[in-house]
């Protein structure tokens, strides 16, 4: 039995470290990771600090150090956050044999390491690899047992709050969970002391910055408006169907039977998404993403029911089989693109149809910018951001010079506007399309179409 479960163990690791390193170079940038690459480049040039470097900089650094390292390139900026989504993996397998049955690490660990959505998060340019890593460390060692490692648990949870602010909202849990399983009361006042202790000096490293990103989300400025029902269908599409299914059947063992410290995890588990919620009831901005700090808890509580589950083969084996096949869909899109907008290519298409001076409008219009201003006359090409302000839609289609349209297919079924849509049917035709098309079952629809204008308006 022993054998079997290293040989499981390496395998989860094997599949683990195969999604996680595979194609770090082969996908453009796409999304947020514009700003990771220009912030990096800030930071190595010696100048000052972008804002995001100032309120949570150990991501950044982390990024900067291998770029330092390997160069400059999507593979060094995305190597930190694969590097740490595997180890995450690992420590979920390996670590807390005194408080954690060997199956239900491994259960936990094949969950992580077959989520799509850890997977993307293990392989962009950005934070949230170290958060998600940190946070399984200060959930892991912060379980009752010999084991348990309170001062470790809180500085994990500092350095993850140095990743991204969103991990403050762990502490509240953690202390919980620190103070669960007969903890002397010493300790316990020791604990909640330190708990406070540690998010102040969070609030006094990010100083102003952080401020301004927290105050950003209040107020949903720019990119950064998202609400409670986009909260709650993401976060509930990102977990997994088959993740919640395990975590429910593990609800019964915690009230019935519960071995020390579990009601503390899934309390744990629950509060920074339940704060989250209340949050954007509230109309602050709120990302799933922000809610990454409670997924280690969310694992372990789904190897828990799973556990339960063990005696009855009529419910465990479809619950596994949930659990572990739910994923396979968006997993195999996510092989042909890495869940990402080719951009890249869609700039080599533009550099070999368009001329240099014509005019492009694009979605993501500074990644488009990055890639095409690389190729040899288009040091300086001419980008609008799709979508377009009216002025723009009245010019363009008179303007002398030709005019292109870069756009993700998926939103011109409405998220672009009325307005800009019936624009682009009715001056422009559909000449290419970038990217794989989705797969059966899979969520994401990564194609770029390509317009051209059809004809010049003559005034």
């Amino acid at each position: 039995m022993r054998r079997l479960l290293l040989l499981a163990v390496l395998a989860v690791l094997v599949v683990a470290g195969w999604w996680r390193l595979h194609g770090l170079s082969s996908w453009s940038l796409d999304g947020d990771e514009l700003f990771s690459h220009y912030d990096v480049r800030a930071l190595l040039a010696g100048g000052d600090w972008p804002q995001g470097a100032r309120s949570h900089p150990l991501g950044y650094a982390l990024m900067a150090a291998s770029v330092a390292v390997f160069g400059e390139g999507a593979a060094a900026l995305r190597l930190p956050s694969a590097l740490a989504g595997l180890a995450a993996v690992a420590a979920l397998l390996l670590m807390r044999r005194d408080a954690l049955p060997a199956p239900q690490a491994l259960v936990a660990g094949a969950l992580a390491a077959l989520s799509p959505w850890l997977v993307y998060h293990a392989q962009e340019a950005r934070f949230y690899g170290p958060l998600f890593l940190l946070a399984t460390l200060a959930t892991l060692w912060a379980l009752p047992g010999p084991g348990r490692r309170p001062l470790p648990a809180v500085v994990a949870a500092v350095l993850a709050a140095l990743c991204h602010p969103s991990a403050l909202l762990v502490l509240p849990g953690l202390a919980v969970l620190l103070c669960s399983g007969g903890a002397p009361r010493a300790r316990v006042r020791a604990t909640l002391a330190g708990v406070a202790v540690a998010a102040a000096l969070v609030a006094v490293l990010g100083g102003r910055a952080l401020y301004d990103n927290v105050l950003a989300a209040i107020v949903r400025r720019g990119h950064s408006d998202y609400d409670a029902a986009h909260f709650v269908a993401g976060l509930g599409y990102n977990l997994g169907l088959g993740t919640g299914a395990l975590v429910l059947a593990a609800l019964p063992a915690l009230w019935s039977a519960p071995r020390p410290g579990e009601r503390a995890l899934l309390l744990h588990a629950v509060l920074p998404p339940a704060l989250l919620l209340l949050l954007g009831l509230l109309g602050v901005s709120v990302q799933q993403r922000y809610a990454l700090v409670a997924v280690p808890a969310a694992l372990l509580l789904a190897g828990r029911g799973l556990l339960a589950c063990a005696d009855r083969r009529a419910v465990v084996v479809p619950l596994a089989g949930l659990a572990l096949l739910a994923p396979v869909p968006e997993l195999a899109a996510y092989a042909g693109g890495g869940d990402r907008h080719d951009f890249r290519a869609a700039a080599d298409w533009l550099a070999a149809h368009a001329q240099p001076d014509d005019i492009v409008v694009a979605d993501e219009h500074a990644i488009v910018d990055l890639y095409l201003a690389s190729r040899p006359g288009w040091e300086h090409p001419l980008l609008h951001e799709a979508p377009l302000p009216d002025k723009f839609m009245r010019q363009f289609p008179s303007d002398r010079r030709e005019v292109w349209v870069l756009v993700k297919r998926n939103r011109m079924s409405g998220a672009y506007g009325r307005e800009f849509t019936e624009w682009v049917g009715r001056w422009f035709e559909p000449v290419a399309e970038v990217g794989p098309d989705r797969p059966a079952l899979a969520r994401h629809d990564n194609v770029l179409s390509i317009y051209k204008r059809r004809e010049r308006e003559r005034g």
